[in-house]
């Protein structure tokens, strides 16, 4: 069943908000384990530099799955999983404005968690100039391949970390269906494609690279 008002929202202006689409246990849990991944394999990010990030983790690619059902509900679209990251921000990041590849038709942010110290600070992303604040399992929807989009540099006390997850879909009857598994075997797999066409082509996997800044302390 469709959520007829959402999926008025998101026809009218591409872009919808989710509040509440992952059960606080699961965010709390996606949280802890993207907190030691970063210490544990940090992975340097190619679009925000010195962040880590992630393509295909295990755990995000099962999140991709288990959120499609609320995507199709929310934008009245049959659609096919393409692929997940994570990112953790860290002050003085900022993702610069742009509009994501193919695999990216429908684009989905969501916050997991945040630890900005005590600052009363929000950090909203923007799409097409509108500001989207989102809670801890809230999510934003949108056109992603149409619509650019992007945050700020987060100015937050040192020590302070932002994990965000990202989840890739394309309409199942629409131009980009050729990218369902981002044109991988399956969802859980390595990028196959040599060359990504956009901003998102991910790091080979570099394995027991640990993240050596000083400044970052870690959830126990």
């Amino acid at each position: 069943m469709f959520n007829k008002a959402n999926v008025k929202i998101f026809e009218e202006k591409g872009c919808v908000i989710v509040k509440n689409a992952v059960s606080k246990e699961i965010v709390d849990l996606l949280t802890q384990y993207t907190l030691f991944d970063e210490k544990v394999n940090f992975n340097p990010d190619k679009q925000v530099p010195g962040a880590h990030v992630k393509y295909s983790d295990l755990i995000m690619e099962s999140l991709l799955l288990k959120l499609q059902p609320v995507i199709e509900e929310n934008t009245g679209k049959k659609v096919y999983p393409t692929y997940s990251f994570y990112r953790i921000y860290r002050p003085g990041d900022s993702l610069h404005p742009h509009k994501d590849r193919p695999s990216c038709e429908l684009s989905i942010t969501i916050s997991l968690g945040y630890d900005y110290k005590n600052s009363e600070k929000k950090w909203p992303i923007y799409v097409e100039g509108n500001a989207y604040i989102l809670e801890p399992g809230d999510l934003v929807c949108y056109r992603g391949v149409d619509l650019e989009h992007w945050r700020d540099t987060l100015e937050v006390p040192e020590g302070s970390w932002h994990s965000q997850a990202f989840l890739h879909y394309v309409d199942s009857e629409g131009p980009y269906a050729e990218w369902k598994y981002d044109k991988r075997e399956s969802l859980g797999l390595p990028t196959k494609i040599e060359k990504l066409p956009s901003i998102y082509e991910p790091d080979k996997m570099i394995k027991n690279n640990k993240n050596t800044k000083s400044y970052i302390t870690y959830t126990n």
